[in-house]
């Protein structure tokens, strides 16, 4: 069994961290009914308790929970479909057994349901709240303010915080005493460091340990990845959330995806206008929030270029332009500010540049391209050429373009 679901809390006071957070949904769901909101809407990153809290604190007040997800349920009418006819609090459970037992929504991923593309599908959910027949609870990884106003106006917003290593610790700590595991504390200490707040991530963790896994390994999957490494397993990725966290993992690689993928957004034949457009907007969002960030030192800024840029992403994904192995062209000076590449290609450009009269382009992708492959002493540099045009074959380029040994 998943460990994750086997060791879910039972009740709201076993849920760790997020005290203030479970006592404002606690006062909310006791007065639901005579709330202004019509709903309460838990906010914050994955693995920290949000579903947990709900599941716990469902079975503290007897409540029966049906759950949707917005990446299966995104639409109005499937929404409606598999909940709309809920006008009454009792489930058909009750009657078959003879107890009485309430009914509570749960809107999972709730960010996942795009106005514009979903018909209608956050007009459904506040169709289905504003009944009051039964406590409708939603959750979000990360909340746009414009395409998520209509939540944002009208359920009661509750924000969940990343867990601390000493809370992800107790949790982790319980659950290898209960499974009886040979793990030293420094071990499960480190699995909490580097779980990044996520409960779930480490409790996976010590699962794959359990079961074989080498622990180096395990703690280091995603950082520090090559750039072309990093953009073909989050262009792969068909979830925002694990997209999410490969890039906070490689921080240092945020603004060469940003660019790279607005080449791909730019040039991407598969891609509606509208959609291009919408996309585009939000990139020229973060290129604006990375000046703030580098003029004016506002770091706090960097959560906000994360989400965004994660979801720039998933939707490019979403919509069939991902990575295809080619670094733009106009970034060639970001990839080769390193000594040894920057000497080949000051030596180059020195040595050809004032004798071929070429625009610079024709110059790098055809007499640049040459010249190196005639000299293996600039394979450093050959390796960054091809990559960036995405040629992966030396002697098919070889063979179009012709190699002199001058």
């Amino acid at each position: 069994m998943n460990w994750t679901e086997k060791y879910r809390p039972k009740t709201i006071s076993e849920v760790i961290g997020n005290e203030l957070s479970k006592k404002r949904l606690v006062e909310w769901l006791n007065n639901w009914r005579f709330s202004k909101k019509l709903g309460a809407l838990l906010i914050g990153p994955p693995g920290i308790g949000k579903t947990a809290t709900v599941y716990a604190l469902a079975s503290d007040f007897g409540y029966h929970v049906i759950e949707l997800n917005a990446s299966d349920y995104r639409t109005a009418n499937k929404i409606i479909e598999k909940v709309g006819f809920i006008a009454y609090e009792n489930t058909l459970e009750s009657y078959i057994s003879g107890k009485t037992k309430k009914v509570l929504i749960f809107f999972d991923e709730i960010d996942g349901i795009d106005p514009k593309e979903d018909r209608g599908g956050l007009d459904a959910v506040i169709k289905i709240s504003s009944k009051k027949a039964v406590p409708v609870i939603a959750s979000a990884n990360f909340i746009d303010p414009i395409k998520h106003k209509i939540l944002l106006d009208n359920f009661e917003v509750i924000e969940f915080r990343k867990l601390t290593p000493k809370q992800i610790y107790i949790i982790i700590k319980r659950i290898s005493e209960l499974e009886k595991l040979d793990l030293d504390d420094d071990t499960l200490i480190e699995i909490s460091r580097r779980s990044m707040g996520d409960a779930r991530l480490a409790i996976n963790i010590l699962y794959t340990v359990h079961v074989g896994g080498d622990i180096n390994v395990i703690l280091n999957p995603f950082e520090n990845m090559p750039i072309d490494v990093l953009l073909r397993r989050i262009s792969s990725l068909s979830n925002q959330q694990e997209i999410k966290t490969l890039l906070d993992s490689n921080s240092n690689h945020w603004e060469d995806v940003l660019y790279i993928y607005f080449d791909i957004i730019t040039r991407s034949p598969v891609i509606k206008p509208d959609r291009r457009a919408n996309l585009l907007e939000h990139i020229s969002i973060l290129d604006m929030i990375n000046g703030m960030i580098k003029r004016n030192r506002a770091y706090f800024l960097m959560k906000y270029f994360s989400a965004i840029l994660s979801w720039i992403v998933y939707q490019s994904n979403r919509w069939g332009a991902v990575y295809d192995g080619r670094i733009p062209e106009y970034r060639l000076y970001t990839y080769v500010l390193n000594k040894d590449i920057r000497v080949e290609l000051e030596e180059l450009l020195n040595k050809y540049g004032n004798r071929l009269h070429e625009s610079k382009r024709k110059f790098f992708f055809e007499s640049l391209l040459v010249a190196v492959l005639s000299n293996p002493k600039y394979e450093n540099l050959l390796n960054w050429t091809l990559k960036i045009y995405g040629l992966d074959d030396k002697l098919k380029v070889v063979k179009k373009y012709g190699v002199s040994n001058d």
